[in-house]
């Protein structure tokens, strides 16, 4: 049984996220991004909590991007909600809501310029 995770009106299915605790479900709207690390997925959510999963980010970036998360580079993937609270910076650096940094893809760069003004 694959959990069901809502965001406004839509529905979208995700793999079961399994952890110490049990099974998780994640509502999308506390996603801010998804960071990927190896062959793991981290996802950061808006209380601080981290969740680790064993799914590639191009996975769930098959999946999100449709529910408008945003592909910024090959390592991230945020949610345009958030994206607001992100500051720009010259050196083509995106500072995410938790202060980390994240460099925004060249070819992505005029795309998420658009988004942000």
């Amino acid at each position: 049984m694959n959990p069901i995770l809502f965001l406004q009106e839509s529905a979208v299915q995700l793999p079961r996220f399994h952890t110490k605790a049990g099974e998780q479900f994640i509502d999308l709207v506390r996603i801010v991004y998804l960071k990927a690390q190896l062959n793991y997925t981290v996802f950061q959510l808006s209380d601080g909590e981290q969740v680790v999963t064993s799914l590639s980010l191009g996975s769930y970036a098959a999946l999100l991007e449709s529910q408008g998360f945003i592909r910024i580079h090959k390592s991230y993937l945020l949610n345009l909600h958030y994206l607001q609270q992100c500051s720009l910076k010259p050196n083509h650096q995106l500072v995410l809501p938790d202060g980390k940094r994240a460099v925004i893809a060249r070819r992505r760069r005029s795309m998420v310029k658009k988004i942000i003004k």
